[in-house]
């Protein structure tokens, strides 16, 4: 049987002839632009083109150069989140054999310990990948629909999005000797007068922003999108300059933790001040003690503790635990008596404080 005769794009029709142009510079065929116009999905064949790996090796072809089995690689892939179809799927590169490579000959973990670092390794950068994603949607490509853009203006943003994004994620790497020696630093601090390694001794701190479903109801969509992004970067850059890190937000509410209590006061305590113009009050809570450290989160009593402060302080107020007010000392900050307060999933009743910014005096008027 003779090979069916590809169907040639016709320039009249929606695809226009500088649009399939742009495409055939990024590699497609002519049967991958004409089954992508059937579908109207022309756009998405420039990013789909950018993101095809070049070699194409399959599952077998990783094993063949590493000298795992197919199974074990496609278990890397599927612990890693990476959906893969099946062993003979063409979408594996160089590069891909080089981490299975690394994986398959490290002896660190057991088996069990090996799937859950890639589930968390995995997680971390899919949410690097859906956050990436989500931005792009919602504001380049949100802007270009506003606009009245072209199919080829959006074919040749979505495709150098889709290039950026390839070259910063190559990058990585450097970002991420930073933040491993600043983690390790991080670990050594926190575990100095700990016995169990599964343990740190860290400031744990919840704030949350009373005020804020009454306002997401006022909110459009992409308002609410903006002041959620702000709310993040401010916290974000809040904890950097104190000395802590966000450990997650949770709807309207950020945990975070630093090394010392002061610092988490002061946190806390600069938290406080943002958003109120917008009609929001923070209100946050903060406990000191031993946490147990999992998977880049924390849990235990001395988190619980601090999310039931949280609850309790009223707006624009920050609690703290006997533990927070003892460690702090003579840092200056004041802890004003809350009384002991009998708290949700805590048998006794605690001791509560709330914290203040010294009051400095004002200078008398002869100086």
């Amino acid at each position: 049987m003779e090979s069916e005769t590809p169907t040639p794009v016709d320039p009249s029709c929606p695809a226009s002839p500088n649009l399939v142009d742009f495409l055939q510079s990024l590699g497609a065929s002519t049967e991958q632009i004409t089954a992508a116009e059937a579908r109207s999905g022309l756009v998405a064949l420039a990013t789909d083109l950018v993101f095809a790996a070049a070699e194409g090796f399959t599952a077998h072809d990783l094993g063949a150069q590493t000298g795992a089995s197919s199974e074990e690689v496609l278990r890397i892939w599927r612990a890693l989140g990476v959906e893969v179809p099946g062993p003979d799927t063409p979408m594996f590169s160089s590069a891909d054999a080089s981490l299975v490579r690394s994986l398959t000959s490290m002896d660190l973990f057991t088996g069990t310990e090996s799937d859950e670092f890639l589930h968390v390794l995995g997680s971390a950068l899919s949410r690097v990948a859906d956050a990436a994603i989500a931005f792009y949607v919602q504001s380049v490509a949100a802007g270009l629909d506003d606009s009245g853009a072209d199919s080829l203006l959006l074919a040749e943003k979505s495709s150098g999005a889709a290039t950026k994004a390839l070259e910063i994620g190559a990058g990585l790497g450097a970002v991420f000797v930073h933040l491993l020696r600043d983690g390790v630093d991080r670990q050594r601090l926190a575990q100095a007068h700990v016995s169990d390694r599964a343990l740190f001794r860290l400031a744990v701190g919840f704030v949350d922003l009373v005020g804020f479903t009454p306002l997401s109801h006022r909110l459009g969509t992409r308002e609410l999108s903006a002041f959620i992004g702000q709310f993040e970067n401010r916290a974000f850059r809040l904890a950097a300059e104190h000395g802590g890190r966000i450990i997650k937000h949770i709807g309207d509410e950020v945990m975070f933790v630093t090394i010392d209590p002061v610092s988490g006061c002061e946190l806390a305590l600069a938290l406080m001040t943002e958003f109120v113009d917008e009609g929001i009050q923070p209100r946050g809570g903060l406990a000191f003690g031993d946490v147990l450290a999992r998977q880049g989160d924390y849990y235990g009593e001395v988190v619980n503790l601090a999310s039931r402060l949280a609850d309790l302080a009223v707006p624009g107020e920050v609690l703290a635990d006997d533990n927070v007010r003892v460690a702090a000392g003579s840092s200056g900050l004041v802890f004003e008596s809350a009384g002991r307060r009998q708290l949700k999933g805590f048998e006794e009743p605690v001791l509560v404080f709330s914290v203040l910014r010294p009051v400095r005096a004002e200078p008398s008027p002869s100086g």
